[in-house]
């Protein structure tokens, strides 16, 4: 398979941000960050533009812009309004796709709409700010390649009951990220990494959440969902969870540091053993099935030629 992030990665000096979902949380802090370096240029993104007073309004080095990224007019306007304000020095160096809400509840009662709704956010929003950037960087005349660094979650690797529709567009953030990293020639120098943190405190079961209506076979108390329900509200309530402004600043370091990106950060202890441990299990597993998956074959393909 072709490898993907060759190449360590600087980080310019001048270097451009983009980061979507930029009113709270993750987005909020690390665009905070991003704006706090002198000599960084920040175009931050929200759905509403009035979530972005918290930053400077008077620095022509920051650029509030309004993104919807279910709309592809929107995305294509934002990255024209890009263009036009850093006009000759407009480059990309980082892509950040931070913007998001999470689906929860009985799979069973979801609506076609909210299902797609879902998709459309998480996954092909994701999607289609990641090639707009890429064919930025692709095409910049400075030949310094760029960054794009998509946040998925433990549920990008590891599931849970009542999330269903969630993990169904973070695995495919996950896929389509790892696919097109294949695509690349190692001479453009476009690096990606997935971001998977675990529980994060911010507002995002408050402002983030949508929740499917709950269906009546699905009620009782010992139902895997009612208990995950109940086990992830104990841990809120007693404070569980990383800060966003220490998860903001991994992501920074990661691209600042100057090292060879790694394709999947997972961020906190619990999401790297969920998704070690998920790992080791598929492992046993296909050991046991190695049997039948051969079908009757003697010999296996040499899958580093593919």
């Amino acid at each position: 398979m072709n490898p993907v992030n060759t190449k360590p990665y600087n980080l310019p000096d001048d270097a451009v941000w983009l980061i979507t979902g930029c009113s709270s949380g993750i987005g909020r802090a690390l665009a905070t960050i991003v704006a706090s370096k002198p000599s960084h240029r920040l175009i931050a993104t929200a759905r509403n533009n009035a979530s972005l007073t918290y930053l400077p309004s008077d620095n022509p080095k920051i650029l509030k812009l309004p993104l919807d990224v279910t709309s592809p007019k929107s995305v294509d306007d934002a990255f024209s309004a890009a263009a036009v304000h850093f006009g000759a020095a407009f480059r990309l160096d980082v892509v950040v796709n931070n913007a998001g809400y999470e689906l929860q509840g009985d799979t069973e009662s979801a609506t076609e709409e909210q299902a797609h709704d879902q998709m459309e956010t998480v996954f092909f929003g994701s999607a289609r700010v990641t090639m707009k950037a890429v064919k930025v960087m692709r095409e910049s005349t400075a030949g310094l390649g760029g960054l794009v660094m998509n946040l998925s979650s433990l549920a990008g690797q590891c599931t849970f009951a009542g999330q269903s529709y969630y993990h169904a567009a973070k695995f495919a953030v996950e896929g389509f990220t790892e696919s097109v990293a294949r695509e690349m020639h190692p001479d453009w120098n476009i690096n990606f990494c997935i971001i998977e943190p675990g529980g994060v405190k911010t507002n995002f079961e408050k402002s983030s959440k949508k929740f499917i209506a709950p269906h009546p076979a699905y009620k009782a108390p010992d139902m895997p969902s009612r208990r995950i329900e109940a086990f992830v509200k104990k841990g809120q309530e007693a404070g569980a969870g990383l800060e966003p402004e220490a998860v903001a600043k991994t992501i920074y370091d990661l691209a600042s540091r100057g090292q060879q990106i790694p394709l999947r950060v997972p961020l906190s202890l619990i999401a790297w053993g969920l998704i070690k441990s998920k790992c080791e299990g598929t492992l046993k597993d296909l050991e046991g099935l190695k049997e039948i998956s051969a079908m009757g074959q003697t010999t296996a393909p040499d899958t580093r030629k593919i």
